[in-house]
């Protein structure tokens, strides 16, 4: 039974499932021994975000880490991106307790090796597996919080990479917080920066009263765009339920694409480099990957994934890194994804910019496209398949399908946590555009 449990809920980069069912406490204690034993470290930072089960998930989770005598740093109720961050600044193995945007009744687990190093699928997460699929005899004891680690160290971090002065004060944006954990950094964040915000669901709340912490659904943007719109705001960004994912919308309420961010902030940042290498994932557009290319950025493609993104950034020694989900990765956060590091760049990028933020995006001519488009199937390749066989055009497949024509282009993509099929077009025009979207939505 453990084993099919373990099956389920082991991921090609993190672990997750619906707690009570695939995940459990006794679950959660063996995971916890198994990365214990698997990192060298006598230390690992451990926080969560808010979601409703997080608690018995922390003592079954951290039991299992003391079962073989190791230390923790608790950092507390906090986003991925700051466990990440301290992992790099303490050189400490890492993990938060999260299922990033899944459903409340989701819970599971983000790791990372000392110095925010991922652990995926190849890179230890199997390792960890086999290891917790053993029998041990389980103890869980409720967790004792005697001193919280406040991590004062990662907002010094971020301050010297982004500094207060820096951004202009008269930036006027929205936040919604999805009653995320975001809202349990912003007050912080907001005494460094002074923010000129006006913010929407900052409550930590793991039922997700007012929508899905999941701003990928453009559907669960409507409250942030009204937001943004009423109030004549210069942008908005609405964070994911574990606050290591921000989209942005422009001052008309529509929204900036991973592809679009990936662009802006590259040219962003390179401005001040004489070289710059960016790691992008397969669907990054062609159009934003051109207008990397007009500024001299050299690209190196990847598969999906933060695991993925990270080793190939430190592999080529990349500075950035973008993915069309709006991950976003920098060298000088020890190549580890932060939306919040984002938000601070980007308000830093428009302070230096007179223009309009809409006016901006305008100037780069993005063509039509679909965002990501999920479908479920019944099975994964013989989907794709089907997709190959009705298409004419050039073909990669270097995670999924992609298909390059003359007037559009598609990537075509499993999911690693579901039967569905993830699909971004982008074509010439609007009826393209449909065109290949019905098609690829008639032949599965």
């Amino acid at each position: 039974m453990t084993k099919n449990k373990l099956d389920l809920i082991f991921k090609s980069y993190d672990i997750r499932g619906v707690y009570g069912d695939s995940i459990d406490q006794d679950i959660a204690y063996k995971i916890g021994k198994a990365f214990a034993e698997f990192v060298p470290d006598d230390t690992i930072i451990v926080g969560h975000d808010g979601r409703v089960s997080n608690i018995e998930m922390l003592d079954a989770f951290t039991s299992g880490i003391k079962s073989i005598n190791k230390e923790i740093i608790y950092v507390g109720l906090v986003p991925t991106d700051t466990v990440y961050s301290l992992s790099g600044l303490l050189k400490k193995p890492g993990a938060i307790i999260t299922a990033s945007h899944n459903p409340k009744n989701y819970n599971g687990l983000k790791l990372c090796n000392a110095g925010a190093i991922p652990i995926g699928e190849n890179s230890g997460l199997m390792d960890i597996k086999k290891l917790a699929d053993r029998n041990v005899e389980i103890r869980i004891e409720k967790f004792k919080i005697n001193d919280k680690y406040l991590g004062n160290e990662y907002y010094e971090h971020l301050k010297n990479l982004v500094s207060p002065e820096s951004i202009s004060q008269k930036l006027n944006f929205g936040i919604d917080g999805g009653n995320g954990v975001f809202g349990a950094v912003f007050d912080t964040l907001n005494n460094i920066y002074k923010f000129n915000v006006k913010s929407i669901y900052l409550e930590v709340d793991g039922n997700f009263p007012n929508h899905p912490a999941d701003p990928s659904d453009e559907s669960n943007l409507t409250d942030l765009k009204n937001l943004v719109i009423d109030n004549d705001l210069d942008f908005g960004i609405a964070f994911d339920g574990d606050a290591d994912r921000g989209v942005f919308i422009d001052n008309l309420g529509r929204v900036i694409s991973g592809s679009m961010m990936t662009v802006l902030i590259s040219e962003f940042l390179s401005s001040q480099k004489n070289e710059f290498r960016v790691v992008h994932n397969v669907n990054v557009s062609p159009h934003a990957l051109k207008m990397m290319k007009n500024n001299n950025i050299e690209l190196y493609k990847c598969k999906v994934g933060h695991s993925n993104i990270k080793k190939m950034m430190r592999d080529v020694d990349a500075d950035f890194g973008g993915e069309h989900s709006a991950h976003f990765y920098y060298r000088d956060n020890f190549y580890a994804d932060s939306a919040i590091l984002t938000l601070l760049i980007f308000m830093k990028l428009l302070s230096s910019n007179k223009e309009k933020l809409s006016s901006i995006i305008d100037n780069y001519n993005f063509p039509p496209s679909s965002g990501e488009i999920n479908f479920s199937v019944e099975d994964i390749n013989e989907s794709i398949s089907k997709i190959e066989s009705i298409f004419e055009g050039e073909f990669d497949q270097t995670d999924g399908l992609s298909c390059l024509h003359r007037n559009f282009w598609f990537n075509v993509r499993g999911s690693n946590t579901e039967n569905k099929l993830r699909i971004n077009v982008e074509a010439d025009t609007q009826e393209i555009l449909d065109q290949v979207l019905e098609k690829i939505s008639s032949s599965i």
